[in-house]
């Protein structure tokens, strides 16, 4: 902490004469939110920061409330380049950066302007998972996406797609729809107004930047991601094709096919993805991108150690590691013991998703129920091992395409996309995942097969 805060005051000093003098805000500022976990094995959590801020010092951060243009949740002061938010019972800190951006150490809120949409896909997803049989409930695990596509010219389209997996003692299934529309549109001082084909309207507030690196709009209040990947978005379009596809002919042959051994269906999904490739894996380092954020995760499976580190602007500022039952974190300069909680989940990075297939973790693991789900023609298969549950849902080409864990009173589902082989392992490279209420889109960019990880792999970051 103290070395980001020494960071951002020598950015305050050099730009005194611009930043201090500045006693007001106006308009929206906006950003995500994230705490480490697992990532491999489990995600991210993200929360989503938006704010309006108006000259006459009161702000507001609910975005989607229909008062939103009036609507007070607090006032703000600003003095030497902080900007202090007074809620009615607590209050939160930004420094105000020399790109004008307002940053903490949890997030960067940047500026949005609500006139102009540059055209382009802005999409949102959010996913969200619970229950278990060591609760004495069913696993729910539910996935749903919103995308809206403006073509620049006054045109829209929006599409909405929702699923569900479901798996129980004595109950499994699953569900799934989409809904599109289309129309023109048009933008006023953060009105959206959408007007469909078939005449009706609706209205949003909306708040979009206009360049940089990671392009984003606020909708509602929640944050959209701009997605320009062709290929991807071809990929995804050919996905849903085959799942609709897969989902009329499982239906028609449900009530007659029987459920295989569940041992036997993550022994498939094993060799799907990898096999003795992903059974020979000992260490694996990843590195994901998250909005800017850089995030780096190392597995050591023999030594069960694993770290989780979140980058930014080219440096570490928080990292969590376990090492056996114990476990440490660290964030900018400041080392303290890892709660025991947090030990538990972030070990879950070794039983959970595709490092959760190699054939000594379903060694280990119990089977407590298997289901077919018909309308997506996968198979959920319930697991326990050590007091905690785990959830893998097989397609039928036997590859996972999300998996959830239960670990003490914290829950968590993934959904998974976007699969490619990474020296004879298969591994998915997006993952849409939800801790709570809070969800995330990951984007996985590398991952190393057994890397050799030295002391210096493991060690306390420099600094202070």
């Amino acid at each position: 902490m103290k070395q980001f805060l020494l960071v951002l005051s020598a950015f305050l000093f050099c730009f005194y004469d611009n930043v201090f003098a500045q006693d007001k805000l106006d308009g929206v500022y906006a950003g995500c939110e994230f705490s480490p976990s697992p990532i491999f094995g489990g995600g991210m959590n993200r929360t989503d920061v938006a704010i309006l801020f108006r000259p006459d010092g009161t702000f507001n951060s609910s975005l989607n409330s229909a008062d939103w243009q009036t609507n007070v949740s607090g006032h703000y002061t600003i003095s030497k380049g902080e900007v202090t938010l007074k809620y009615t019972k607590s209050s939160s800190v930004y420094g105000i950066t020399k790109y004008g951006s307002l940053s903490n150490y949890a997030h960067e809120l940047f500026k949005l302007q609500g006139n102009i949409i540059p055209p382009g896909y802005y999409s949102f997803i959010s996913a969200m998972g619970g229950g278990g049989a060591a609760y004495g409930t069913t696993y729910v695990g539910a996935l749903s996406t919103q995308g809206l596509n403006f073509d620049g010219n006054g045109h829209f389209s929006n599409s909405r797609y929702s699923g569900s997996v479901v798996a129980g003692e004595n109950v499994g299934g699953g569900s799934s729809s989409s809904r599109n529309g289309s129309g023109t549109y048009k933008i006023n001082k953060g009105v959206l107004t959408l007007t469909y084909t078939d005449g009706h309207t609706e209205l949003h507030s909306f708040f979009c930047d206009m360049g940089g690196k990671t392009r984003m709009a606020v909708v509602d209040g929640r944050v959209f991601f701009v997605d320009n990947d062709d290929n991807t978005t071809a990929n995804n379009t050919k996905s849903s094709t085959a799942a609709k596809k897969t989902s009329e002919n499982s239906a028609t042959n449900a009530s007659n096919a029987a459920v295989p051994n569940g041992k036997t269906l993550l022994l498939k999904a094993n060799a799907a993805h990898g096999g003795d490739k992903l059974n020979a894996l000992k260490t694996a380092r990843l590195t994901g991108s998250v909005s800017g954020l850089k995030v780096v995760e190392l597995i050591d499976i023999p030594n069960s150690k694993v770290r989780v580190e979140i980058w930014k602007n080219g440096k570490p500022v928080s990292v969590q590691q376990t090492e056996g039952s114990n476990g440490w974190q660290w964030s900018s300069g400041n080392k303290s013991d890892l709660p025991a909680n947090n030990v538990a989940e972030i070990k879950t990075a070794l039983y959970t998703g595709v490092i959760g297939l190699r054939k000594s973790s379903l060694d280990q693991m119990q089977v407590i129920n298997t289901q077919k789900i018909p309308d997506n023609d996968m198979y959920t298969v319930q697991c326990r091992l050590n007091g905690n549950e785990y959830v893998f849902a097989i397609n039928n080409q036997n590859q996972l395409m999300a998996y959830g864990y239960k670990v003490g009173d914290k829950t968590l589902f993934a959904m998974l996309s976007d699969l490619r082989p990474v020296q004879g392992i298969t591994i998915p490279y997006r993952e849409a995942t939800t801790s709570g209420q809070q969800k995330l889109n990951i984007q996985y960019e590398s991952m190393d097969v057994n890397p050799v990880l030295d002391g210096q792999s493991w060690a306390v970051p420099a600094g202070n």
